[in-house]
């Protein structure tokens, strides 16, 4: 096999077109891990796998969590050229559009769904006294996650008290 590809790349290095044979090696290579990719998914249960795997698990939660906890730190952080381009997209002359509300929102609500993806690892009883075992990894993703469903969620309620209370909050 390793014979056959240096002869095929020696032979297009001889050819006018170099640039396009390294980029069709490097589609149909992509095309190839993806494909075996897919291959061991559909062959064994990947949702199982996902949710039992710690690691997985925490790489999961961690990206379900990422959009909106992205969004955070750009805000928090006063850039300015950050935060105009995030604005231009979720807001129209200051109001929220369409746009910034889905992100918002589905931001809001994917982040509890990760932090039970987190946790997932953590309640199988593994040992044959039925103990639980702890995974470094999911504690700090957990944490993590902890921290923004408390800041986002919080933000929401202190935002909305005076409104529960009766108080005008136009």
């Amino acid at each position: 096999m390793e014979q056959t590809f240096h002869d095929l790349c020696n032979e297009q290095k001889r050819g006018p077109a170099r640039e396009l044979f390294v980029l069709s090696l490097f589609a149909e290579t992509a095309i190839g891990i993806v494909r075996e990719h897919l291959y061991l998914l559909m062959k064994g249960n990947a949702m199982k796998n996902i949710l039992t795997n710690p690691r997985s698990a925490a790489l999961t939660s961690l990206l379900l969590s990422l959009p909106l906890g992205l969004l955070l730190l750009i805000l928090f952080s006063d850039i300015e050229p950050l935060i105009t381009a995030v604005e231009s997209v979720l807001t129209a002359d200051g109001i929220p559009n369409v746009i910034g509300r889905i992100v918002l929102f589905g931001g809001m609500l994917l982040l509890p769904v990760a932090f039970v993806f987190n946790l997932q690892p953590m309640l199988k009883r593994e040992r044959p006294e039925g103990k639980r075992r702890l995974y470094t990894i999911n504690l700090v993703a957990g944490a993590v996650i902890l921290l923004l469903i408390t800041v986002t969620w919080g933000a929401l309620l202190v935002e909305q008290i005076y409104c529960l209370r009766g108080i005008r909050c136009d």
